[in-house]
């Protein structure tokens, strides 16, 4: 027997807290995109098309957030994987968009 395997479910603890991490970590970027996306819609002194833009990106974002709490709540490693596709993609998008206009 090791000296660390009590039996006190120490590897399950280790799960929970990854899960937990690595949803924290997907959840406030998406929040962070969903937010930056509101503010540029509403914002003045943008044109349209650009608050279309990150209206939809705005979206994404609130869905990044959503296949977050939703990822770890059930531990699906395809809502994790959506949630982190959303939350960098548009971000990608967003300083691509500002890079460009």
């Amino acid at each position: 027997m090791l000296m660390n395997d009590m039996g006190d479910g120490s590897r399950e603890r280790l799960s929970s807290r990854t899960w937990w991490n690595a949803a924290m970590f997907a959840g406030i970027l998406s929040a962070m995109v969903a937010l930056g996306g509101i503010a540029a819609t509403v914002l003045p002194g943008t044109d349209a098309a650009m608050r279309a833009v990150t209206g939809v990106l705005a979206v994404v974002g609130a869905t990044g957030v959503w296949a977050a709490a939703r990822s770890y709540r059930s531990r699906s490693p395809k809502l994790l994987a959506l949630a982190l596709a959303c939350a960098l993609g548009s971000t990608v998008v967003l300083v691509v968009i500002r890079s460009v206009a």
